[in-house]
């Protein structure tokens, strides 16, 4: 058994998935007219853009036109979340109306579209743009009035739809390996190489004591250890962990093992996982972690490959950033060797 694995804690972590399919054939933007149930349709393939305006703030993605997957707009060394953006394009292409109200009206303002909350601009890769406007909830709350800017229809779409694009912004869909870390909350941090335990470093919660672990570790618990170290000793590589420098993205999906292996990272490349416990209730804590794999720098040497969170992406770190990890690796063992010894008995 791979022995960083038996150190992953159970992680537990809400995703929202997003799965819908409609089927879209036309490849142009449609009138609504009686009887076709789509507001307008989009082939899929021709959206390159999506900005998001609502009351609780403005979120634009861009699919990346070298790479060909969704980033952050304005941000390429972030990719979205892949589970979390999956069926959102196919939701912008054609959003089901549940009815036409009305192919023409008078006063938007009734319908909360004279200026609405909420707008969805779609880029497309001819340079035009899509504009809808979302409207008032209708009084049962299961649709929204909507219109699409430049067309004369009043249409109903569900709710539903609007809360899936709102919820980009409440909730963006930011990548697993972009860890973030409260250094108050750590307990424990565990550093291997070459598959094997090379040192620990662990806080004794009712002692307020941190200390260098005894090796090799034993149970699930954290570790215990004899020597105990000052606070900073710890918290000082701690906070630099905890504030990574991503600078790129070298590769993104389900990559293999043998692709990673390209870049330096394999099970015996340096690997360091941090405990953190959260309090949710009175005398029950949770346990989570964030791990970091270190493998080769980039031909420039600028940067340095790297894994994050168990996540399959191929990241690129700062290569300064990564080296003063890679020497985080060595602390234990170094403050066990100043560790003074006891003195022999006199005669």
């Amino acid at each position: 058994m791979n022995l960083r694995f038996s150190l992953v804690l159970v992680i537990l972590v809400s995703l929202s998935s997003i799965v819908v399919t409609f089927v879209v054939t036309d490849h142009t933007i449609e009138r609504v007219s009686e009887g076709v149930p789509f507001f307008y349709t989009l082939p899929e393939g021709s959206i390159n853009r999506v900005e998001i305006d609502s009351p609780n703030g403005v979120i634009a993605f861009e699919l990346d036109p070298v790479e060909n997957y969704w980033i952050f707009a304005g941000d390429d060394t972030m990719p979205v979340d892949r589970q979390r953006w999956n069926g959102i394009t196919t939701i912008l292409g054609g959003p089901r109306s549940q009815r036409q109200l009305e192919t023409s009206f008078g006063d938007p303002s009734l319908y909360g579209l004279e200026i609405p909350d909420t707008s969805v601009t779609i880029g497309l890769t001819d340079g035009s743009t899509v504009r809808l406007l979302l409207g008032d909830e209708t009084p049962d709350r299961s649709g929204n009035y909507a219109q699409l800017e430049g067309f004369p229809q009043l249409v109903l779409v569900s709710s539903a739809w609007g809360e899936v694009l709102t919820g980009l912004i409440e909730d963006p869909p930011i990548p697993e390996w972009r860890y973030d870390l409260n250094v108050a909350e750590v307990t424990e941090v565990v550093f291997l190489i070459d598959n094997e335990v090379v040192g620990a470093l662990a806080l004794d919660i009712e002692a307020d004591q941190w200390h260098v672990c005894n090796l090799p570790l034993k149970g699930d618990a954290v570790c215990d250890g004899d020597l105990d170290i000052d606070e900073a000793t710890v918290l000082d590589p701690l906070h630099v962990f905890a504030d990574p420098v991503f600078i790129g993205v070298e590769e993104v999906g389900e990559i293999t093992d043998e692709v990673q292996a390209l870049y330096g990272i394999t099970d015996n490349s340096p690997y360091a996982t941090v405990r953190f416990e959260v309090q949710v209730q009175q005398g029950v804590r949770q346990a989570n972690q964030v791990s970091l794999t270190l493998g080769d720098l980039t031909p420039d040497g600028t940067g340095m490959y790297a894994l994050a969170n168990e996540q399959p992406d191929v990241l690129v770190i700062d290569a300064k950033w990564g080296q003063s990890i890679r020497n985080f690796f060595d602390l234990p063992t170094t403050l066990a060797s100043e560790e003074p010894s006891t003195p022999a008995p006199a005669g």
